[in-house]
């Protein structure tokens, strides 16, 4: 069955209309892929092999939908659709194939730009593997009306596409984003928190640059990045009390298990402060009751291991003043 469209009625039910007269008309070209494939599954992986060509908007390209605004090209069957061509055609020649599910059309603002496709009984059809699933999901959780439930994996996701999308006026802007999305994970599948302070910060930031563009998008999507910046906290929190279990350090003769202040900022690798410099180490490691002798100590007996803590803090400077 097709159905209304989710949004941008306008555009997208002329379009919506037009392939639905196509449809009831047994439209030639819609009737014969329809007969090439069995499933509707089959068709979608027909459709997502082949390439992209956008509508750049000239006049001449091809059959425009004037209800659009722009006005959006239309072909149909195209060798090289836009999103928009392939999810007309897929609403068409599926509902030969399959009349049952009830299928619609959307749009939805992406880092790859605005993007349409089809959504079968409330679930978005991929027809563009370069749009992830979880991201699509989202978008039509926003879009939808009452109560929603969104899969964790989604929600992040989508946060982190949020924040690709306000990073890229950004310095380095895509490699923070993949470096912060790679400690997330690290995070959510194997239960390792962040490893440094500069990890904390590159997700921090992510988050906050997923809230900024979340604004454009109404009190919904705020309420989702917030409550993934929340999950994500509470599952750092977690990781890092297993980490306070397992790990101990040795100094002078004293056991020191990691205190409250050893979090994210610091490397749960047992050595307490090496990531966060001699300074930093001196003062937390006096509020244990533990004076700058055990302080040299440790820092020589880091330092025959090969590892200085003054040239950590250096390095992690380094670090920060490369992303200002």
């Amino acid at each position: 069955m097709i159905g209304l469209p989710l949004n941008d009625t306008q555009c997208l039910g002329a379009i919506t209309e037009r392939i639905a007269e196509l449809v009831s008309n047994r439209d030639e070209i819609l009737v014969q892929l329809a007969a090439q494939y069995s499933t509707t599954n089959s068709f979608q992986g027909w459709l997502r092999t082949l390439p992209q060509r956008d509508d750049l908007g000239q006049p001449d390209d091809g059959p425009k939908v004037e209800a659009c605004c722009p006005p959006q090209r239309l072909r149909i069957a195209p060798a090289d659709p836009n999103c928009v061509e392939r999810a007309a055609l897929y609403l068409g020649v599926s509902e030969l194939i399959d009349p049952h599910p009830v299928r619609q059309l959307a749009t939805m603002n992406t880092p790859l730009g605005l993007h349409t496709f089809p959504i079968e009984n409330g679930a978005p059809v991929i027809l563009d593997p370069r749009v992830s699933r979880n991201a699509l999901g989202c978008g039509v959780a926003l879009l939808a009306e009452g109560p929603i439930a969104i899969d964790p994996r989604a929600a992040i996701a989508w946060t982190t596409e949020l924040a690709e999308m306000g990073a890229t006026a950004v310095r380095n802007g895509p490699s923070r984003v993949h470096g912060a999305r790679n400690a997330i994970y690290r995070l959510v599948d194997r239960g390792i928190p962040p490893a440094n302070e500069y990890e904390v910060d590159l997700i921090g930031w992510l988050l906050s640059v997923a809230e900024r563009v979340a604004r454009e998008y109404g009190p919904r999507a705020l309420a989702i990045v917030r409550s993934t910046a929340q999950a994500l906290a509470n599952l750092a929190d977690e990781a890092l009390a297993r980490a306070r279990r397992n790990v101990s350090l040795e100094i002078a003769g004293r056991t020191l298990r990691p205190a409250p202040w050893t979090s994210a900022l610091a490397r749960i690798a047992g050595r307490v402060g090496v990531q966060v410099g001699t300074s930093m180490l001196t003062s937390k490691l006096a509020a244990l009751g533990v004076g700058t002798d055990a302080v040299r100590v440790l820092s020589h007996e880091l330092a025959a291991e090969g590892v200085n803590l003054g040239t950590q803090s250096a390095a992690r400077a380094a670090r920060g003043r490369s992303l200002a």
